[in-house]
């Protein structure tokens, strides 16, 4: 016995349906590939701030006791990777709402939030929050980037991720933060491109900004310029060392630095780590990124730093100047306090960079110093770094608080 034929408007719906659900899952399918019309792409803005969310904590930050971290996501963006965080770390594990000192800490290119280091001696955040200070850190869009993902996968979208883009992300951080902790502003400190992060924000909400801390970083120094078609995407693996075998050497540090180097003409993997970051030519080619050879840095701490970074970052903000006209001269009336380190291996002029930047708020209460014989990281986690640039950050942030 054979079944009835549906009928002529049957088939028809059926059809239609089918036809639906094939879109609906093509549609599903490019927005978690990260394609979306150019139309839809939006960012959040300060009237319409992501929302961020609870995503966990608290965890216990096991290089320092009684210190933890809390999670918070949010989705500013209409693709799969549109994401950003925020990391509180701070005494726990039940958190004060209100502390005397909140510091917002913005990472560098391809870094970002996560506690990669839970030795107070050679992390900023942790060493900060161990003593009182109520510390945040970001993740960028780029963090929710999969390392797997290819780089024409990723394009369509990190072409939209601007300087302003990015920006508008801080802002929304800065507003959830200041919610959350009852305050009316807070201090701003960033590594690297977070420090231009760190006076751009100043520069657009200078009453929420109440000290800025910039570690070895500057205002760009370049106007807005053409960005190529074919540099959309910035891949941190490079043409001899991929980011395959980057990960690899990082991660024969952890597991034993003394064992067999990933490069024959090395003898340990230790050594293969210590030539790699201080030959760095994107750095200088001296020491410029780190300076293990002069014990300014331990390739250990380097490595478990080093396989947290992100694969990707946008290009696109390498061609821009988010710094107009108004945006400077409101950044100098803004009169913020600035607390300045840098190092001195990457060129020459770098350190008046950093200093130059410093006084672009106008302030007269401006704290600089610079490293001798210094690379880039060693401000970040050297083997000095506790004493020259945490514990004076510190002193420096108990005298400005409120």
């Amino acid at each position: 016995m054979t079944s009835p034929s549906p009928s002529p408007s049957a088939s028809l719906r059926l059809r239609t349906t089918a036809i639906a659900a094939r879109i609906a899952f093509a549609l599903i399918v490019m927005l978690a590939a990260g394609f979306a019309p150019c139309a839809a792409y939006s960012a959040a803005t300060p009237g319409n701030p992501a929302k961020f969310e609870f995503a966990g904590g608290p965890r216990a930050i096991e290089g320092a006791p009684g210190v933890y971290e809390w999670r918070y996501l949010a989705k500013p963006g209409p693709t799969f990777y549109d994401k950003i965080a925020l990391h509180r770390v701070a005494l726990g594990p039940l958190v004060e709402q209100h502390r005397a000192i909140t510091v917002l800490y913005l990472p560098g290119t391809n870094m970002n939030g996560e506690i990669a280091l839970e030795n107070p001696r050679y992390s900023f955040p942790v060493y900060l929050a161990a003593h009182g200070v109520d510390v945040w850190t970001m993740d960028y869009r780029t963090h929710f980037v999969p390392s797997g993902v290819p780089e024409k996968t990723i394009a369509p979208v990190m072409k939209h991720w601007t300087n302003e883009l990015f920006a508008d992300d801080i802002e929304s951080a800065v507003e959830f933060i200041l919610t959350q902790t009852k305050s009316e502003e807070l201090f701003i400190a960033g590594f690297s491109r977070g420090v231009e992060f760190a006076y751009l924000v100043a520069a657009i909400h200078p009453a929420q900004v109440r000290g800025i801390v910039a570690l070895d970083g500057f205002l760009p120094r370049h106007p807005t310029t053409h960005q190529p078609s074919d540099r959309i995407v910035d891949d941190i693996g490079g043409a001899h060392l991929t980011y395959e075998k980057r990960r690899m050497l990082m991660q024969f540090v952890i597991d034993n630095p003394d064992g067999p180097a990933p490069i024959p003409k090395y003898k340990t993997a230790r050594e293969n780590l210590v030539h790699v970051v201080y030959d760095a030519k994107d750095f200088g080619g001296k020491g410029g990124l780190a300076n293990p050879v002069d014990g300014h840095s331990d390739p250990v701490v380097l490595a478990r730093l080093l396989i947290g970074y992100d694969r990707y970052w946008p290009a696109v903000q390498d061609y821009e100047n988010p710094f107009t006209p108004p945006r400077l001269q409101a950044l100098k009336a803004s009169k913020i306090p600035v607390i300045a380190f840098s190092s001195t291996n990457i060129a020459t002029d770098w350190p008046a960079w950093v200093y130059e930047s410093a006084l672009s708020t106008g302030s007269k209460d401006l704290t600089f110093t610079k490293f001798p014989g210094w690379g880039h990281l060693d401000v970040l986690c050297g083997t000095a770094a506790e004493a020259e640039v945490f514990a004076k950050t510190l002193g420096w942030l108990r005298r400005h608080a409120k």
